[in-house]
């Protein structure tokens, strides 16, 4: 990532927060706070994952999770601002298409800002947990 990035403040913790709102209820307002040159990194072994540029990238990232996934999203659990970055840690959650097996993963996702406007994005989870709920068959 080129360029130095903002300090993180309660303002952007809030911004940060709202777009986790903004996210789960489908209101594409979160879009607003998006970089056009975001850097979003996801593991490389989920469908689509890897190191993504740009916003439409990141949404066709999304595209192909919710087509694995139904009532997917992340739960933030805590915000923790550090220098010039942003640590949220949660729990994210939701129940593959195709074997109907529910799957609760906890990740840390990693934000950074410029001038107020998402630049990068890290998301660390337990991808395994999540791609395995995708071959297990419920339980009778």
């Amino acid at each position: 990532m080129d360029g130095s990035t903002d300090q993180i403040t309660d303002e952007l913790v809030q911004q940060c927060q709202d777009g986790y709102r903004q996210f789960r209820e489908n209101d594409p307002a979160f879009l607003e706070a998006i970089d056009p040159d975001i850097e979003w990194h996801v593991p490389d072994t989920l469908p689509g994952g890897g190191a993504l540029h740009g916003p439409m990238a990141v949404l066709e990232f999304m595209e192909t999770v919710s087509g694995l996934w139904e009532d997917a999203y992340a739960e933030p659990e805590e915000f923790l601002p550090s220098g010039d970055k942003l640590v949220v840690l949660g729990t994210w959650r939701g129940q593959a298409r195709s074997t109907r097996v529910r799957v609760e993963v906890p990740f840390a996702h990693v934000f950074r800002y410029r001038a107020g406007r998402l630049v990068y994005f890290c998301n660390y989870l337990d991808a395994a947990k999540a791609l395995r709920s995708l071959e297990e068959a419920p339980s009778a």
